[in-house]
């Protein structure tokens, strides 16, 4: 596979993946114990990594041969200045998301829906797949940008 097709493929895995595991996290919050919720997290956790590491060894596979050889000189290569970008936007872009959305399920629990969380999971999931999308499109143009001499 070319190596622009490969970095756009891995960026809608990533995204989906990144949608899909917010969504089950917004859902976990209504486990009945928190040692429940914890587990559930900690997995989710740990299984949208083990994807995201896994796309990311996908990627260095298949470039190793085109890759040039790093910048002695740069504190950080392309990639990771990109993959820097990447995580330090999505994190940002977190931000309001939780502060906006912290006293929506108490709202939602005093108007007597019992398990607000699980109606609020499928939105989160939208709403972090679409905000998430152009910062892994754009990470997939960085990544093959970086393969150029």
């Amino acid at each position: 596979m070319h190596p622009s097709n490969l970095a756009r493929t891995l960026a809608v895995v990533d995204t989906a993946v990144a949608g899909v595991v917010t969504g089950l996290a917004q859902w976990t919050y209504d486990l009945p114990t928190r040692r429940r919720r914890y587990a559930a997290q900690a997995a989710l956790a740990l299984a949208g990594g083990a994807v995201l590491m896994a796309s990311d060894a996908v990627w260095t596979a298949a470039v190793r041969d085109r890759t040039p050889p790093p910048d002695p000189d740069a504190a950080l290569s392309d990639p990771e200045r990109a993959l820097l970008r990447r995580q330090l936007t999505i994190s940002l872009a977190a931000v309001p998301v939780w502060v906006a959305g912290r006293g929506l399920p108490a709202a939602m629990r005093r108007r007597g829906i019992a398990q607000p969380n699980r109606l609020l999971a499928v939105p989160v999931a939208l709403g972090w797949t679409l905000a998430s999308a152009p910062v892994e499109w754009a990470y997939a143009r960085e990544r093959t940008a970086a393969l150029l001499p």
